[in-house]
């Protein structure tokens, strides 16, 4: 993580980055770039995330390797970045960058098998419980939409099953069910999210540019509906309309995306009949 920092701080093209999961979205996911939502986990935007995270991971997650292992480590560091960034997108639209999902899974998963565990409880201590309660509190009430707070659900909640099927043993078949159920959702969202407005507007734009004009307006539709101040998907729909011979359709949009962006209107009506490439 400190190394993808350095290269994003030094970088100053952000397209190649861009593969990796750097500022991607959702559109990019659901282009066929399901492993962005592993890679963005890893990816840190700013100095003060990267030492958050690098921080907590490096005081927890010593702690739970020292007592699980190398391999169950890693294991729920890879598979709570995928969960926990699934669970972003699937609640908020978007992709986020960072390893918090990850540290919630952490100490989500120390914090219970410390109840069978006590070499762990030196670490996970009442103190740092408040410390992850209020940060997970906190960010849902002050800071709605500028952190992730979807990563941070999916992680803890991933975190908690893994550690009740694989430690604690009160329940160890519906936990491993759940969290089973976790991953399989996840890797669901990573490929169809019907009430997502941007999983429609992804939709819609694959068929425009196969030419399917008419399933193209459809999901351009289905994907107003659920937002409806969208420009670029006012505008697309406009050219789906047009290449599909519905002036009259495309004049009505028109219409209505001088309200919501006269920018945006302004190049469609320059455009004319053009579709997009």
């Amino acid at each position: 993580m400190v190394a993808l920092f350095a290269v994003v701080s030094v970088t100053p093209d952000e397209a190649p980055l861009a593969s990796w999961g750097y500022r991607g979205d959702a559109f990019q996911v659901w282009s066929g770039a399901a492993w962005v939502l592993l890679a963005s986990a890893f990816i840190h935007q700013h100095l003060w995330h990267l030492a958050v995270n690098v921080y907590w991971l490096w005081t927890l997650g010593r702690a739970v390797e020292a007592a699980f292992g190398p391999l169950t480590m890693g294991l729920l560091l890879l598979t709570s970045a995928f969960v926990s960034s699934a669970f972003q997108l699937a609640i908020f639209d978007e992709v986020g960058v960072g390893a918090s999902g990850m540290t919630f899974a952490v100490f989500a998963f120390g914090w219970l098998a410390r109840g069978r565990r006590t070499e762990l409880r030196s670490i996970f201590t009442t103190t740092i419980g408040v410390v992850f309660a209020s940060w997970f509190v906190g960010c849902w009430i002050v800071l709605t939409r500028l952190v992730a707070n979807g990563a941070h659900l999916g992680g803890l909640l991933f975190g908690a099953l893994v550690a009740e099927a694989v430690v604690m043993g009160r329940r160890p078949r519906l936990a491993k069910a759940g969290a089973i159920v976790l991953l399989l959702l996840a890797l669901g969202v990573s490929v169809a999210c019907p009430w997502s407005a941007t999983w429609w507007a992804t939709k819609a734009y694959g068929a425009h540019a196969r030419g399917q004009y008419d399933l193209a307006i459809g999901a351009y539709d289905v994907s107003l509906r659920l937002r409806p101040d969208q420009p670029w998907v006012m505008a697309s729909l406009i050219r789906a309309y047009r290449a599909a011979g519905k002036a009259n359709a495309a004049a009505s949009v028109l219409a209505r995306l001088r309200t919501v962006s006269p920018e945006e209107a302004a190049r469609v009506d320059e455009e004319g009949g053009k579709t997009i490439e």
